[in-house]
Order: structure tokens, then sequence, then C-alpha cells
């Protein structure tokens, strides 16, 4: 399980974050702001309101009694928001405007479940419920009116989603699993995870991401898992090696492959840091992150496919990191037809257990539904946000191939606003905030928002995905 410092608090704080302050990008055709929230913690989130007045922004822990940072004037202020809900949670934090007003999120308490917290008035104030049927990794939410869902991984290892009709007040009593109940139809081209594989040996599996149609109000399920090529195998051991997109029909969660095949025995999609989001015309795509071979050599990246049939089949990946570099935590976001923004780390090596220079990386793609999408990079803020290694797995950080250093935890997040410009949120232990050496005694993780200011549009951003 992931442990991490309480993410809400109950007393009530505020207090200002640094000031918008624009960063020169590499080619200055593209220029951004950042506002750096000290001491936030990893594992960041953001999401904007449809008219785009208001944006949250949070990391996990820090020195902060609380992380979550909320701004009602389009991001150039942000005040230190402090929910005031009956129960904190300790981390894995998820949330999402599902209209101008309503904001739902998850957060993680190991021992007790998940709480369900949804706001009504842009995060200013917050109601809770909680899930306390198990113990939970990892959880997601998503809603489209009052169909609220939240997906996790139970302690038996197996996935669930859990539904509720009320906006989360209260939830179906029988959650339902993801996989491992029955076989995938033929004409889809492989098999859903065998019983084997899904009771077995996937406990280096994770649920990756969860994203409900703001149109059709369609669910699907992102995750991972390790079947028998994964052990032993070439990258590091148990790595899931299969992705698979769970969508629900009825009440049953009927899941197909996104790897071609299911996968081989050079894949390793790291557990929980795979993305998916949706487009403007219901395009599906999921980014796998981690490494996989496109024909000249194995490498280390997010890597794209997509599916224009409600996840029923999916395109050959295509390598969207930079070229010769280690990208690592890719996070898509969805806006008019083809177009994604993407954010991730871009390293100095290829090897990202090794000690390297770190940089937040924002990408423009276009054409992301085709077999060749065009990618636009810019090198967001000017210095490392991290100079140490990066450990991929947080179950497993130690051991060979995974990494050591642990400091930014497992996940950064973007979105796209109603203007069609790209918001990412970045942890950073590095030069970028003022931290010499990120090692693995260093504490000092820090959150930076940073926001696109001009340039090429991606539309209006997919409420909610």
């Amino acid at each position: 399980m992931r442990r991490h410092l309480p993410l809400l608090a109950i007393a009530a704080v505020a207090a200002t974050a640094a000031p918008l302050v624009a960063h020169a990008t590499a080619t200055s055709a593209i220029r951004t702001g950042a506002t750096t929230f000290q001491n936030a913690g990893g594992e960041p989130n953001v999401t904007v309101s449809p008219s785009g007045r208001y944006v949250l922004a949070d990391g996990l822990g820090g020195s902060s009694p609380s992380t979550l940072y909320r701004s009602t004037d389009y991001g150039k202020h942000f005040t230190l928001a402090v929910p005031n809900v009956p129960t904190a949670g300790g981390g894995d934090w998820d949330m999402h405007f599902v209209d101008e007003k309503t904001v739902v999120a998850v957060d993680l308490d190991l021992g007790v479940g998940i709480h369900v917290d949804v706001s009504r008035d842009a995060g200013a104030t917050w109601s809770e419920s909680t899930i306390t049927m198990d113990v939970y990794d990892r959880p997601w939410v998503g809603a489209k009116g009052n169909n609220l869902y939240v997906v996790a991984k139970g302690f038996d290892a197996v996935p669930y989603l859990y539904s509720s009709h009320d906006l989360g007040k209260t939830f179906d009593p029988l959650p339902i699993p993801l996989y491992g109940t029955g076989p995938l139809p033929a004409e889809a081209g492989g098999t859903s995870p065998t019983p084997v594989e899904a009771l077995v040996t996937n406990q280096n599996a994770y649920v990756d991401n969860l994203t409900v149609d703001p149109k059709t109000g369609d669910v699907y399920v992102l995750y991972g898992i390790d079947p028998a090529e994964s052990y032993p195998s070439n990258p590091p051991l148990g790595a899931p090696s299969r992705l698979y997109v769970a969508h629900l029909e009825g009440s049953s969660m009927v899941s197909h492959p996104v790897t071609p095949g299911g996968g081989t025995a050079t894949d390793a999609f790291y557990a929980g840091f795979n993305w998916m989001t949706e487009d403007a015309a219901g395009t599906l795509y999921v980014v796998g992150n981690g490494k996989h071979s496109n024909g000249q050599g194995v490498h280390q990246a997010p890597w794209l496919s997509y599916s224009k049939d409600k996840g029923k089949t999916w395109s050959p990946l295509v390598d969207l990191g930079t070229p010769g570099r280690t990208s690592v935590y890719g996070a898509i976001a969805g806006g008019a037809r083809g177009n994604l923004g993407l954010v991730y780390y871009e390293g100095t090596g290829v090897d990202t257990s090794k000690s390297q220079n770190w940089y937040a990386t924002m990408a423009w793609v276009t054409s992301a539904d085709s077999a060749k999408p065009k990618v636009v990079r810019e090198r967001v803020v000017a210095k490392p946000i991290h100079n140490a290694d990066i450990c991929l797995d947080g179950i497993l950080c130690g051991a060979p191939g995974f990494g050591n250093n642990r400091n930014l935890l497992d996940y950064i997040d973007d979105t796209i606003g109603p203007d069609g410009k790209l918001w990412g949120v970045f942890a950073s232990d590095g030069p970028a905030t003022g931290v010499a050496d990120s090692g693995a005694n260093n504490a000092r993780t820090s959150t930076i928002l940073v926001h696109q200011l001009n340039g090429p549009s991606l539309g209006k951003g997919v409420i909610g995905t």
C-alpha cells in the first residue's frame, strides 16, 4: 500500500500561493506561467471548471496542514483551502469538476476505506461519505449527473467498481469486479485475464485510471496486469506487461486488451502510472507509461493507443516521449477531436534507476487519433525539478530495475481549459524549487502548477476526464 501524509485537515487555514511567474520556453512560440506551492507534496492533481473561472490544484502532504489550493479568478491567484470534512484520509487523491460548481474527489484512508468528497460550490465547502468495505489502494472517481463511480484495488488484489446514483451519498450494496469473471468476446481478438492471472500473479497490478463519458455516461477503467510472461522478464520482475480497458455494460465490466497480443516479455507498464482520457469526438486514449519496443529498441516513454469503438479495439502503440531520452509519468487530457495535452518528466539519460536531471515537459499532440500523431514538446520550467533516480513502483522500490528514490511519489496530472490552453502540475524536489540535491533524505517536495499562456489551442477541454 502507498502511505502518505494526510491531504485534508479539519482546521481552517488560509494562505496565498506564490505569484504567477512566466517561465521562458524552449522555442518562445509557446509561453507558460508557473505557480509554486511550496512543500505541497507529490502526486499532484489539477482540475478546471467549464468556464475556466475556478481552478483547483493539490499535492499530497508536505509541511502544510492541507495542500488543496483554490483559485476563483481563472488561475491568477490561489488560496490555501482546507475542506471541512469529518475525516481526513491519507492520500492517493483524485478530483474532477463535473460541472461549473460540482467537484467530486476521493481520498484513501488505510484501514478505513475511501472517503468520497463532493463540493457543490467549486471547492469552497464539501460533504463526505465513506466506502468502508475493504482496504484500498489508489482510488479514482468520475461522475455524470448524479451517477458517481469509484474504482480501486481491494485488499484481495482484485479491483472493484462502486456505483452511486445520488452523487456519492450512498452506494450500491455490491461492487462489480473489474476482471476474472468471464472470457473476452472472440471478436475483440484476445482473451481477458485468466482466473490465474487475475487472482494469483497480479499482486503488482493496479487500477490506472477511470473515465466517465460526459455525454453518454459510459464508464471505462484502465488497468494493468502481470501475467506469466512477467516472471521472470527483462524489465523489472513482475511489472505489468498487459494493459486492459474494462467497459461497464449493464451490471458487468467487459475487458478488452490495449496492448496487441496481450503484451510481451519486454513490456513493462508500471503499476498505477498509466493514463486514460477522451476527446470531444468520443475517441478514447490510453497512455501506457513504461518500456515497450517500437521495432527499433526498447524505450521508456508514454506510449499512446486510441479506440473509436468504445474500447473494443485499440490502435498499435505510438511513442510520444522525447527521442533518445527516458520519459516518465505521462498524463494526458482530451480536447477537440484528435487533440491531447500531455505532461511528463524528461530525463537526461535512458535509465530511470540512475541519477540524472529531470525536466518538467509539456506536449501538444494533434492527429492523436491517427497512426502518426504530431507532437510539439516544450521544457516548461528552466531548472531541473529532480536530480536523482526515480523509483517506478512504490511497493518494489529498491528492487533491481525499479530505482530507489520516491520523493516525487508516483504520478502527475494535466487538464485542458475551455480556451484550449493546457494546465499541468509537477512535483519538484530539485533546483526548480530551491533544493540542490534530491537525495533520499529530502522531504521538501513542492508542487509547480504550469499554465499555457499563448500558442496553439487544443480545443475546449473535455470536462471530468
